[in-house]
């Protein structure tokens, strides 16, 4: 009997010995088994389960988009503007900075009809030559701004003498008037030769940009129309016509909404800027066309 009772426990160590290797054996199959499945995920493309990916996507960051850009800046960089034409006005010129002149040997700007005008000096701060120092950067290969702009138009008189202000083939346009309009014209025809006006531009130039002209004093004059209805027109002619479109007009606005003082922007007893409201200017500008 002593013999059977250690033969049985030998068979019930072997027994239990046997089982423990076989749960050893089972345990590495599953975890191979696991990782062979995770291999083939991989390989497959197949998406991990939310708990996989879950640190994966706090470690991921949206891609930064850059929303200041614009078609005339791009075009800038890529060097495909080497002139850039200002049609305008004495806003356009520069006129009522302190220090703004207009040279008797500047370059002949326009000529017609028993009239000529000189370009405006290049040495003062208006925000037509913030724009000539800013394209003269390295970078946008050589560009050549004419400033056009000429004290006392009108938008009908730069469409009647179209010919003797664009080229056929400008690079770039940028038109700023309307200033003078609220004198000789009203909203209305204003509307129709700016229409008319810009037409003629975006058809002769390959980047054009509209801009409406800061807003002034209503009283100086017995205006037709206000500078605030000039900006509306403008706005809206562009957005039909898919025109690159910068409002001066609300620029300085905000500005004077946030407590700027008229006086530091723009003449009391005239419509144009003083130097502090050509340097805004070309800040509004300079944002406008997403210019670093």
């Amino acid at each position: 009997m002593k013999w059977v009772r250690i033969s049985m426990v030998l068979v019930i160590i072997l027994l239990l010995a046997a089982l423990f290797a076989a749960k050893n054996s089972w345990d590495e199959k599953i975890e191979q088994h696991a990782e062979r499945a995770n291999e083939l995920k991989s390989e497959s493309g197949e998406a991990a389960t939310p708990a996989e990916q879950a640190p994966q996507e706090e470690r991921e960051e949206p891609e930064e988009t850059d929303e200041t850009s614009s078609a005339f800046y791009d075009a800038l960089v890529d060097k495909e503007i080497s002139t850039i034409k200002l049609i305008g006005d004495g806003l356009t010129a520069g006129y009522g900075h302190p220090e703004y002149t207009s040279p008797d040997e500047g370059r002949i700007i326009f000529s017609g009809n028993g009239e000529t005008f000189r370009e405006a000096g290049f040495n003062f701060g208006s925000w037509a030559n913030s724009l000539r120092e800013y394209v003269a950067n390295p970078q946008f290969g050589e560009v050549d701004v004419i400033n056009a702009g000429i004290r006392d138009k009108t938008a009908d008189w730069a469409l009647r003498n179209i010919d003797g202000l664009l080229a056929p083939d400008e690079d770039a346009v940028i038109v700023m008037i309307g200033t003078d309009d609220r004198i000789f014209s009203n909203v209305e025809k204003y509307e129709a030769v700016m229409r008319e006006l810009l037409a003629i531009a975006d058809e002769r130039s390959e980047h054009l940009v509209v801009m409406s002209p800061p807003p002034s004093k209503e009283d100086i004059q017995p205006y037709n129309f206000t500078m605030e209805q000039a900006d509306a027109v403008l706005k809206r002619i562009s957005e039909e016509e898919g025109y690159q479109f910068v409002s001066l007009y609300d620029g300085i606005q905000q500005q004077l909404a946030e407590g700027v003082p008229y006086e530091s922007l723009m003449q009391t007893e005239a419509a144009n800027p003083v130097a502090g409201g050509y340097e805004a200017m070309w800040k509004e500008m300079r944002r406008g066309l997403g210019l670093d």
